[in-house]
Order: C-alpha cells, then sequence, then structure tokens
C-alpha cells in the first residue's frame, strides 16, 4: 500500500478483505514529519471529518470551529489541557482575520491569561509541530486510524515521555493510531501503560524497519509485548547508541583526570 509515495506493509488491523480500501485512505488521519514552519495567518480548509492529503492544513479550521462552537468545547478543553500538560501552553484560541483566514494565538506562560496570548509564530517551534499531533489525536473518530510520522518532533525528552500517555488516551477511546518514531523514551512511556494497565498490551504491535545489508531492500520485523510491557525482540542497537556514547564519555571523563 502506498500514501503519498511511501511503501507500507497492508495494515491488518481492524481491516477485513472486503472492507473498501479507497474509503479507509479517506478516512485515514495522516500528520507528516514535515509539517511546515508557523504561520501569521492560516487559511480555513473545509473539512466534515474527512482530511484528505496532509492533515496539518485542516488544524486551524478545526482549532477556529473548537474555539467558537459549544458543541466542540470538550474538545478544545482537552486541547488545552494536554499542551499544558507537554509544557508548551495553557491557553490556545483562533482568532478571525478574514472569511478565509484566522490567527492561532497561544499563552506564554502557565498563567494562560487571555492578555498573554501571542501569535503562534513568536513562540517556540515545538508548539506548532505537536498542535496537529494532538488536534488529529483528539478529533479522530473511534476506530479511525490515525499515522503520525515523529510525535516527539522538537519536544523535550520530558514531553516526549508524556505524549506517550496522550496516545494512550486516544488508543483507549477506540481511535486506532499509526507511530513512527525514532523516540526510545516515547516507546518507553507506552511499555510503562502497558505494566501499569492503563493500556491493554494485545492492543500495541512494533514493526522495526532495517535495511539488508545484502540486497539493500527494507526488511520488517514485527514484535509483540507481553502484559509486562515487555517486547519479545528488541532492534538492535537502538538503544545500544546512546548507552556506548555514555560509556565513551565518562571513559574520557575519567582519562582527563590521569593526565
Amino acid at each position: 500500500m502506498s500514501i503519498d509515495g511511501k511503501e507500507f506493509l497492508p495494515i491488518k488491523a481492524g481491516i477485513e478483505p472486503t472492507h473498501n480500501l479507497e474509503s479507509f485512505i479517506t478516512r485515514l488521519i495522516h500528520v507528516p514529519g514535515l509539517r511546515g514552519n508557523p504561520e501569521r495567518t492560516y487559511k480555513i480548509a473545509a473539512s466534515e471529518d474527512v482530511y484528505p492529503g496532509s492533515f496539518e492544513k485542516y488544524v486551524a479550521g478545526i482549532i477556529s470551529d473548537w474555539t467558537r462552537l459549544v458543541k466542540y468545547k470538550s474538545k478544545y478543553d482537552i486541547l488545552k489541557e494536554q499542551l499544558f500538560e507537554l509544557g508548551l501552553a495553557s491557553n490556545i484560541k483562533a482568532s478571525k482575520v478574514d472569511d478565509t483566514s484566522v490567527e492561532i494565538q497561544v499563552s506564554r506562560n502557565k498563567s494562560g491569561s487571555e492578555t498573554d496570548c501571542v501569535n503562534i509564530a513568536d513562540v517556540g517551534f515545538g508548539v506548532s509541530q505537536t498542535i496537529p499531533v494532538l488536534v488529529a489525536l483528539i478529533g479522530a473518530k473511534k476506530g479511525q486510524f490515525v499515522y503520525i510520522e515523529q510525535p516527539e518532533l522538537h519536544l523535550h525528552p520530558k514531553a516526549q515521555f508524556k505524549m506517550a500517555s496522550i496516545i494512550v488516551s486516544a488508543i483507549n477511546r477506540g481511535v486506532r493510531v499509526i507511530i513512527e518514531t525514532h523516540s526510545s523514551i516515547l516507546i518507553r512511556g507506552i511499555q510503562l501503560a502497558v505494566v501499569k494497565k492503563q493500556l491493554d498490551y494485545k492492543k500495541v504491535s512494533l514493526n522495526w524497519f532495517t535495511q539488508n545489508s545484502e540486497s539493500g531492500e527494507t526488511d520488517v520485523a514485527k514484535s509483540g509485548l507481553d502484559e509486562r510491557g515487555a517486547f519479545g525482540d528488541w532492534p538492535e542497537d537502538f538503544d545500544d547508541t546512546s548507552l556506548t556514547a555514555e560509556q565513551m564519555y565518562l571513559d574520557a571523563v575519567e582519562e582527563s583526570f590521569c593526565e
């Protein structure tokens, strides 16, 4: 199966052979790794629970609806709460600029006062990169697939760990989440949720993508979790590099005292 020019193995969870693949692709929410730079104003893209292409172009319009309409108040409150939990902001709002565009503003400190909000282009890059991830997970309906590339992008390690619990919350609501990640911290967060019985281990599987040294093709290995959150087959060198770097640093420090 190909999505935006990328090849993926067939997804089995929840997709029967008779399921209409075109319908599945249409309802898929895709948050790419390249989510664009923050802008002063955003065009409002019309949508009705269907988001063709990359999801980030719909985010400003969705936040505008959540801000204005009472029926979306719970989603709006969750968005603000999760931004606060990640240490990014405590308030977010969308202000209409004209009939076709809005300005997104976020708070600079934890007080979340209305007067403290500034344009999203004037705060850290991680805010604009994370908001599409949160909006996708909050807005997705039960049974809908959300494919997110690098949800940890531009996040502090502490926030990466917290992102895992946000993803778990979406899964427990019935959202089917596909994550591409290079963050061992985020994966550890998923494992912790399993061992603490916050997430059913049967709902989680990992697929490791490695290049075959002989053919150059991509090999895919699948690994499931047990009830203690342990993977049957952890990929070689995934954590070893950071441990090796740490040991090299400690060895170098020790040697410096001997000079």
